[in-house]
């Protein structure tokens, strides 16, 4: 949480390529990790399809519907909260803080449900991975560690800006990165339980990694219009992609 003391412009700079190399690990954990192992799991024929588009559609909706949610109550969202211009107050204003934290409070609780619910989605990847081998465990928590770094960021900054104070935007956006532990739990407890739960789950987990990636990082690239910010956006997914994919080895 060092980035808690940056400015908002230099938040602004340091995110988008963060968001670069988070989208090139997803994609590059499920193409060169997570797909290989389902298909040797399910096999190659429309069920492995149907699981990646059932997968695919589930997100989608769950996103959705938490979209809907969060514009009924009067704040328009989703499961990822990507204001990244937003930073700490200035100085003059934090004799404000308490009354801006009252006020912005159905703000701040869609924030962070919006983030648990991401979070524990996040941990059910996580154990479905472990669940499958520990090398994938590892290769699945490294790259929701670059995908959530950004975001964690983000999420932290709104706070502040809302009024919360630095402490306690710390430690809620914690608490909400605590969900993960739960939905890995979920999948753990259930898979020694039933037999063929993480085969089932596992392109779930792809699809999950694939939806993030396309839908959520990134069109947010897109919106970089400068040549060089460009070129250092391509380069470090090409870069995080190219590492997670080939370290699955041959």
């Amino acid at each position: 949480m060092v980035a808690l003391s940056w400015s908002p412009h230099k938040l602004a700079r340091v995110i988008p390529p963060l968001l670069s190399l988070a989208a090139g690990a997803l994609l590059g954990t499920a193409f060169g990790h997570l797909l290989p192992e389902s298909i040797e799991r399910v096999g190659v024929g429309r069920k492995l399809s149907a699981l990646l588009l059932a997968g695919f559609l589930t997100f989608f909706v769950i996103e959705r519907l938490l979209g809907v949610w969060l514009s009924r109550s009067g704040e328009a969202g989703g499961l990822h909260h990507h204001h990244h211009h937003a930073g700490p107050l200035p100085p003059g204003d934090r004799a404000t803080v308490n009354s801006a934290a009252h006020v912005n409070r159905p703000m701040i609780t869609n924030l962070l449900i919006g983030a648990a619910i991401h979070s524990f989605m996040d941990g059910m990847a996580i154990g479905t991975a472990y669940s499958t081998g520990t090398h994938l465990g590892l290769i699945t928590t490294t790259a929701v560690l670059f995908h959530e770094a950004p975001h964690h960021i983000g999420d932290v900054s709104i706070l502040i800006h809302k009024g919360v104070p630095v402490r306690q935007a710390v430690e809620l956006s914690l608490l909400a990165g605590g969900a993960a532990a739960l939905g890995g739990l979920l999948v753990l407890l259930i898979g020694t339980q039933t037999a063929g739960f993480a085969t089932v789950l596992l392109p779930f987990t792809t699809a999950n990694f694939l939806y993030i990636a396309a839908s959520n990082l990134m069109p947010e690239l897109q919106h970089e219009r400068g040549l060089r910010p460009s070129l250092a956006q391509m380069a470090l997914f090409a870069a995080g992609s190219s590492l997670m994919f080939l370290s699955a080895g041959s």
